[in-house]
């Protein structure tokens, strides 16, 4: 699996995201914010505070991470 070059969030939950081997996708967050861990994310103030670490996981706080696979995951089905 590759790892995360750039993310870019953007409007309605949603985040462009860059692979190191040049694929590119959009994920919508939007169906996982009913779930506790992620309904944070519905402010957008805060989700636009989320950040790219280690081209691993995208962090919003120290309990609050969603990781690479977690959306690469999320594509197949």
């Amino acid at each position: 699996m590759g790892k995360i070059r750039s993310v870019q969030l953007l409007e309605e939950c949603k985040i462009a995201v860059e692979l190191e081997n040049g694929s590119s996708f959009v994920y919508d967050l939007n169906p996982r914010l009913s779930a506790i861990r992620f309904a944070p994310l519905a402010n957008q103030e805060f989700f636009q505070s989320g950040r790219l670490v280690e081209g691993d996981c995208i962090r919003w706080s120290d309990s609050l991470i969603l990781y690479s696979h977690e959306m690469l995951d999320g594509m197949k089905r």
